[in-house]
């Protein structure tokens, strides 16, 4: 698998970092909902998710 190499991961190694990532988005995409809906609510949910993903990636990457 190239993708594993290039980014020197296992299988499951890479597979916690997508779900982890991929939960952080989906927390941050019901969060950004309920903004929507409820202006008072989540106000700044969209800056903290963006800021939650960028302290998961690592320096080599971004």
């Amino acid at each position: 698998m190239g993708h594993l190499k290039d980014i020197g991961k296992g299988y499951f190694s890479h597979l916690y970092g997508a779900w982890k990532m991929s939960f952080i988005f989906l927390i941050g995409a019901v969060r950004c909902i309920f903004h929507g809906l409820v202006p008072n609510v989540y106000t700044k949910c969209a800056q903290d998710t963006a800021n939650k993903v960028k302290h998961e990636i690592p320096e080599s990457l971004s």
